[in-house]
């Protein structure tokens, strides 16, 4: 990996070498390596070093951007004056305000762990050896899933002498499992996402994943309707997200497709749930600025079950008044820009166990698959059930149950929350440096509007 020194180097180059009026030079390095295996076997291994270049060019309000796969200066400024080029061909966006100006970071994290960087593809095997030995002594031979470790690190410089640097790993293992009884299966699945791969504790995960699949076996189909539900946090996971992605952006609020318009001061959520960006949380991962070099700050978009506050970049505060980055910029240009790459619903004092014990009759929900969004402004979700979907009676989880379809308004759920869960797990999104931070809760009625065939 190319150091600090030399990348400062390059973009001194690049900003000597600009003829417009404003440059923002990123330069972005992952380091993976996987091990990946199906059907009880491991079937690739892959090492991959991958470092971009990305160039935006201001020419009074018209932006150009460009990117190359390389730091050789003369593809670098070739890529520069195609940035320009681009620039000058752009209509002018009377809403662009400039890059932003340097800004101190408050305070800084510590993300690095070198034994996960630099982890070798031995030692994966071996994990993923155990998992595949100990799934076999169960009665499963299928299993399925990856073990990866990432380097990650970005720099970020423009002409108006920010300069920003800072590097993070990572560590996850997923895996699924399919148990066959006759013309029967029962899925299972676990994940285990850390900023150090000394936490992952692989034969955890493959137990869980495997008790998960035994017990998924003959399931039966229940109706549709309203059931009182027990979310464990890979399900919450996906809620969180999507609360993410349908309101908690400047930029839906300012093009009026947000949950959050018309209710900030309301309260729309139980007031239990409290769901911040943090980047300095302790559990999860990320860089401490945005992909403009602007210092995160954190942001509690629903506060007391109030809504609160939505993330900005440089861009959509520019577009109101008395409005500043909140260091929420993805990398431009970006559709989706601003986004909350740290969410985290924060915790309450139960464990998921308690809430099956508390619950006379519903369902318990490992996880959620295939969701898309119905309609962001009414936060209305759909998706299915996955990998783990069990009924409970009487406080206890009896029956596996076939796969539902959920179209459910998600401020209505959060709004009907019984119990929040005491432990937090950390979940990658996996395109992006982002990582969602989330407990299990109980959710009094939750909406099935059909049911599958597994």
């Amino acid at each position: 990996m190319v150091g600090r020194t030399e990348l400062e180097k390059l973009a001194e180059l690049v900003m000597k070498e600009k003829k417009v009026d404003e440059v923002e030079l990123r330069i972005s390095h992952n380091d993976l390596s996987l091990t990946r295996f199906a059907n009880s076997r491991i079937h690739q291994n892959v090492a991959r070093e991958n470092t971009t270049v990305s160039i935006r060019a201001v020419k009074g309000k018209r932006v150009g951007s460009a990117g190359v796969s390389t730091l050789d200066e003369k593809y670098v400024l070739s890529c520069l004056r195609n940035a320009e080029k681009i620039a000058g061909l752009q209509p002018e966006d009377p809403n662009f305000e400039g890059l932003p100006e340097p800004k101190e970071i408050e305070k800084t994290t510590e993300r690095y762990s070198e034994d996960t960087a630099k982890h070798p593809p031995e030692e994966k095997a071996s994990m993923v050896s155990d998992m595949i030995e100990h799934a076999n002594k169960r009665g499963v031979d299928r299993i399925y899933g990856a073990l990866q470790t990432v380097d990650s690190s970005v720099f970020i410089a423009n002409s108006n002498d920010v300069s920003r640097w800072g590097e993070f790993s990572r560590a996850d293992l997923s895996t699924t499992v399919i148990a066959d009884w006759g013309k029967d299966r029962g899925f299972g699945r676990a994940e285990k996402c850390s900023g150090d791969i000394k936490d992952i504790d692989h034969m955890k995960v493959i137990e869980k994943a495997v008790d998960k699949g035994l017990n998924n076996l003959d399931t039966v189909a229940i109706d549709p309707g309203e059931y009182t539900v027990v979310l464990e946090p890979m399900a919450v996971n996906s809620l969180v997200l999507y609360l993410s992605m349908m309101g908690f952006s400047a930029k839906t609020v300012q093009e009026q497709r947000s949950f959050m318009n018309g209710k900030f001061g309301d309260r729309i959520m139980d007031e239990r749930i409290n769901m911040v960006d943090d980047a300095y949380e302790a559990d999860t991962l990320g860089y401490d600025f945005d992909f403009e070099g602007v210092p995160k700050q954190r942001v509690e978009m629903i506060k007391d079950g109030i809504a609160n506050a939505v993330v900005y970049d440089s861009y959509t505060a520019g577009k109101e008044e008395d409005k500043e980055s909140t260091g929420h910029a993805l990398p431009m240009p970006s559709s989706m820009s601003p986004f909350p790459l740290n969410p985290m619903m924060e915790g309450g004092d139960s464990t998921v166990q308690e809430m099956i014990e508390e619950t006379e009759n519903g369902i318990l929900i490992t996880r959620f698959n295939y969701c898309g969004i119905v309609h962001p402004v009414k936060s209305i979700v759909t998706g299915l059930t996955r990998d783990g979907t069990w009924l409970i009676e009487d406080g206890e989880v009896k029956s596996p149950v076939k796969n539902l379809r959920f179209t459910q308004n998600l401020l209505d759920a959060f709004d009907s929350v019984d119990l929040i869960g005491k432990k937090q797990e950390l979940f990658s999104m996996g395109y992006i440096a982002g990582h969602v931070l989330c407990p299990g809760v109980k959710i009094f009625e939750f909406n099935f509007t059909g049911g599958t065939e597994f």
